[in-house]
Formats: C-alpha cells, sequence, structure tokens
C-alpha cells in the first residue's frame, strides 16, 4: 500500500492510546510520528535489480483489503461490554501495540487496536509480564478461583504447560466463536485442537513478521555456482534436498554454505520449515502420530545426511561480508541489511518434497490467543479474539508487504518469496505441547533427533508406538460434549 502519513494521522496514534479506549500499563512505545511509506528508490548497487512495477500493489487493493477486513469487524455479533476494562496479559505486546518503531505496521496495529476497542465498547488494557511471572500469577489466579485476566497472548512454546496445569479454557465452550473464520490460521487451530478441545489460535491479528524466519542468499555466490533459486521456487522445486545440493555445491567451491545464530536450530528450521508435522489432529479426533510409518523413517535418513554448519555469534555478519552463501534468520534483517553492499535475495523455507506447499518457520515466542480460566466474561474473551483477527484481516500484511516491496526489496524474486512466507505459518502440536508434555516430544521430536544423530534406530523407536498412542488417548480424550 502507498501510504503518506501526515500529521493528522500522526495525532490519532498518539490519541488512541491515550484515550479512555486502550490502557498499555507498561510505558507507551508508540512513536510521536509514523514514517511515510514512498516509492523504492533506484539501487545504486549494480547488482541489484528494480522491482518490478507496483501492479497489484496499490491504493486501490490495499483499500479493498482493508474495507474487507471492517465488513468482517461489522458482520461480527459481539457483546458491548458498556465500558469494561478488558484484560489482555501478554508476555510481548508489540504485535498489539507495535514496537516504538516508526513504521507502517506501527501504525497499523495501534489504529487496529482501537477498532476493536471500539467494537466491543471496551477499555482494552494491555498488561505485559515475563513469562515466569505470567505463569506465577495465572496459577495463583486459578488455584484461589481469582481473575487474572479476559485474554492471554503467549508464546506458542508456553501453550503446553498451560493446557498441563488446567489454566486455560476450550474455544469450544465460548459461544457463537467462529474457529473456521478465513481470519484465523487454520494450521494454528489444528496444532491447538486436541480431542475434544480447541486451547487457543493465531490468526491475522497475531502477525509478527519479526518473529518468521525466512532464507537469505549471497546472489553473486549463487550465480558464481550456477543457481537459480528464484527458479527453484517458482517452479515448486525449492525442496530439503534441493537446498542440500546447494549447500554441497557451496561447499565443493570452499565457501561456507550457511550462517545462523545460536538461536536458531537449524535441524527444527528445516523440518518445521518443510511443513512438516508429528501428529495428525482434528477436532473430536485423539492427535495421532505420523512418526511409526516408512516415511518418516525416509526423513530421518535424508535429514541424517544434511551438511552441518556450527551457529554464529555474527552470522549477520559474515554473510554481509560474502563468507557465505546462506543467512537464516528472521524478516527483520531484511530491513537491517536493506542499505548493505552485498547484493542479496529472499527465499522462502525449503518444503518437504514437490508436491507440498511453501511453509514459514516462526520463532519459538511467536504470540498466540488463549483464554484463561476464571475470566470475567467467556464470550467477550472470545469476542475479543475474533474482533482483533477480523480488524487486521489480509489488510495488516498487505501493508507490511508493501513496506517491504518499496523500501526494502531489491527484486522481484524477493517480493514473490515474501508472498510465499506470508501466506502460511506452520505450526506444530507437538513443539506447541512441549513445554507441558515433554515425555511427547522426547517420544515424537526428541526421537526424531536421536534418530538423526545415529544414537536410536527406527526399529527401536517403533517399539514406542503402543505407548505413545495410549500417552495421547490419555491426555488429549474426546469426550462428549
Amino acid at each position: 500500500m502507498k501510504k503518506t502519513v501526515v500529521t493528522a494521522a500522526i495525532l490519532v496514534c498518539a490519541v488512541l492510546l491515550s484515550s479512555c479506549g486502550i490502557i498499555i500499563s507498561s510505558e507507551s512505545r508508540i512513536p510521536a510520528k509514523t514514517a511515510a511509506v514512498t516509492e523504492k528508490e533506484t539501487a545504486t548497487d549494480a547488482g541489484t535489480e528494480t522491482p518490478r512495477d507496483p501492479g497489484e500493489f496499490d491504493t486501490t487493493s490495499a483499500e479493498e483489503l482493508k474495507n474487507d477486513s471492517e465488513a468482517a469487524l461489522r458482520s461480527l455479533t459481539v457483546v458491548s461490554a458498556s465500558g469494561t476494562r478488558l484484560v489482555v496479559a501478554a508476555t510481548d505486546a508489540s504485535f498489539l501495540t507495535g514496537d516504538g518503531s516508526e513504521t507502517v505496521l506501527t501504525s497499523d496495529r495501534v489504529e487496529r487496536l482501537q477498532r476493536v476497542a471500539d467494537k466491543l465498547h471496551a477499555d482494552i488494557d494491555v498488561e505485559t509480564f515475563t513469562e515466569s511471572e505470567l505463569k506465577r500469577r495465572l496459577s495463583e489466579a486459578v488455584s484461589n478461583g481469582e481473575y487474572f485476566a479476559d485474554v492471554l497472548a503467549v508464546p506458542r512454546g508456553m501453550v503446553g504447560y498451560l493446557v498441563s496445569e488446567g489454566l486455560v479454557e476450550s474455544l469450544r465452550t465460548v459461544p457463537k466463536f467462529n474457529i473456521r473464520a478465513d481470519y484465523f490460521n487454520a494450521d494454528s487451530v489444528a496444532a491447538m485442537t486436541a480431542g475434544s478441545d480447541i486451547f487457543g489460535a493465531a490468526g491475522d491479528g497475531c502477525f509478527e513478521p519479526e518473529k518468521t524466519y525466512a532464507v537469505f542468499f549471497n546472489k553473486e555466490l549463487a550465480r558464481s555456482l550456477g543457481l537459480d533459486l528464484y527458479g527453484l521456487v517458482s517452479d515448486g522445486k525449492w525442496t530439503v534436498e534441493a537446498y542440500e545440493d546447494c549447500v554441497k555445491k557451496a561447499v565443493q567451491a570452499g565457501k561456507k554454505p550457511m550462517v545462523y545464530s545460536p538461536s536458531v536450530n537449524i535441524n527444527e528450521f528445516l523440518l518445521y520449515g518443510s511443513g512438516f508435522d508429528f501428529t495428525v489432529n482434528a477436532t473430536d479426533k485423539t492427535p495421532a502420530p505420523v512418526t511409526f510409518y516408512p516415511s518418516f523413517a525416509e526423513l530421518c535418513e535424508t535429514m541424517a545426511k544434511m551438511t552441518e554448519t556450527p551457529p554464529s555469534a555474527d552470522a549477520k555478519g559474515e554473510f554481509l561480508k560474502g563468507e557465505a552463501l546462506f543467512l537464516i534468520d528472521t524478516l527483520n534483517s531484511a530491513v537491517e541489511m536493506s542499505g548493505s553492499e552485498l547484493v542479496w535475495g529472499l527465499v522462502p523455507s525449503p518444503k518437504l518434497d514437490e508436491s507440498s506447499e511453501y511453509t514459514s518457520f516462526a520463532k519459538d515466542d511467536a504470540v498466540v490467543l488463549c483464554i484463561p480460566k476464571n475470566q470475567g466474561d467467556i464470550e467477550l474473551s472470545g469476542d475479543f479474539i475474533e474482533t482483533l483477527n477480523a480488524a487486521s484481516y489480509k489488510y495488516v500484511k498487505y501493508d507490511y508487504l508493501y513496506y517491504l516491496f518499496t523500501k526494502v526489496l531489491r527484486d522481484n524474486g524477493s517480493v514473490n518469496s515474501l508472498q510465499i512466507i506470508l501466506e502460511r505459518e506452520n505450526y506444530d502440536f507437538v513443539d506447541i505441547m512441549r513445554s507441558g508434555f515433554p515425555t511427547l516430544y522426547n517420544n515424537t521430536a526428541g526421537a526424531f533427533a536421536e534418530i538423526i544423530s545415529g544414537t536410536l534406530t527406527f526399529d527401536e523407536y517403533k517399539t514406542r508406538e503402543k505407548e505413545v498412542s495410549e500417552y495421547l488417548e490419555r491426555w488429549f480424550p474426546v469426550r462428549g460434549m
């Protein structure tokens, strides 16, 4: 979306957080002004291509998408809170209120939250906690039968703990809650569906590009190695196997194949980024593991052969010096590297095989939304989750895409790849439940790590099949509703 933000819009951002509609408990991080987005200047880098003409990236399309989100918001029948204080307890509130940066994403987040407050006629109070503090405070409140918050905005890695401790409600108990709406991420819903319960969801309202990973590549090095990465992506052939072929060519040429920070688990990036899930989840069904089939043994065999490279303390620095073919990092790196001399490109995570869809991989602290026990009104809690996602429907992602298109990305291939990355984020039930159900993790994802390391054979692992199935039946049963 081509935006020029004028003084009136700037004032709106300030008023939104200071009005009775939204209360931010911590110090406000909203900027005094919002940066304008203008057409990208022609790059001075000789090897940098000028992105295509905006085409579908125009003001008309952006306004149409925003109108769609407003229509989705209007269509919802919600509880009128009549000035009630609605508390969102979060470990990271930036997905709701922005991070203080002078960007369109921050502006969109602020404006959207005000529309949610207006729809619900509520004062929205965003309270931030550390993970340990939130766990402690919520546990104490539930134990004492006391109120703590109406909605939880927590890292996906915390959901298992909340479920195992009985601290969250099933979204299926919320009246009129439409979990199948387009503004929810269907994969997130599936990954938090177990037996008769749906423990949380993410969607357009949880959009966090700063926590989503991509594969950056050195274009000159790729060209010298005879690699056409954009062609592989567009032909549907950018697979884990193709990625490994590229890595081997870099090694043979005496170059580092990839760099990544210690915070990145490269095996998890390749596995979850490929779209793989350890279980199949569906409503009113016990999760079923997919790890006891020959196809899983073949996957383990493939992953065991992948080239290993240790993490780097300065991955981005090494990449910008031209020392590596790939950099595995979040989309924020695109913004940080926008002025670099290195000619780089951007592609999505490699997928499992040519018949699979591309997906993206997010950090373990990416936000999902849950409803705590002892909330004030479960219907109001559900209404907040629905209205937040409806109010964000498509256009927030579009604005971010247009910003990177005009200000950051250097070629058409990167623009096309970014659209793929933003289209579908992968969520995995085992990974989400890890903090509360370590036995499940150890006998699926943990076993995967053991098998590819050679400390466990697939035949040995197969003997656990009955145990894993019984464990899932015990903890995630199907009940009469």
